[in-house]
């Protein structure tokens, strides 16, 4: 009976020494990390609301210089406030396949 409990001991605490080897060598970084990527930050007004409330855009003043970006919302997308056309807005995003997925945008005022 004791061989069988240190052969399982030992048996159990190579398997374990295995595994921490094995994701110590793993190029991988930590799950939660693989998702995170930089983000932006811009305020400006909502300039128009897509068709199902899935994207809209967003007028920007850059100076004298106004322009207008697409945005992207998904399920992870947290809005605060009441948000419409016109509403001045600051936007939280990430560029994804060449897209600005909003992360937060929040109502300003």
């Amino acid at each position: 009976m004791r061989k069988f409990l240190l052969g399982a001991s030992l048996a159990g605490l190579l398997l374990t020494g295995v595994s921490v080897w094995a994701h110590a060598a793993s190029p991988q970084s930590e799950p939660g990390q693989q998702s995170k990527q930089a983000t932006k930050m811009v305020a400006g007004k909502i300039a128009s609301i897509g068709s199902g409330g899935t994207s809209f855009e967003l007028e920007v003043n850059t100076g004298n210089d106004k322009r207008t970006m697409q945005f992207v919302l998904d399920k992870g997308t947290k809005v605060q406030g009441r948000v419409g056309v016109g509403t001045p807005v600051t936007v939280e995003y990430a560029v994804e396949q060449g897209k600005n997925i909003a992360l937060s945008v929040t109502a300003q005022g």
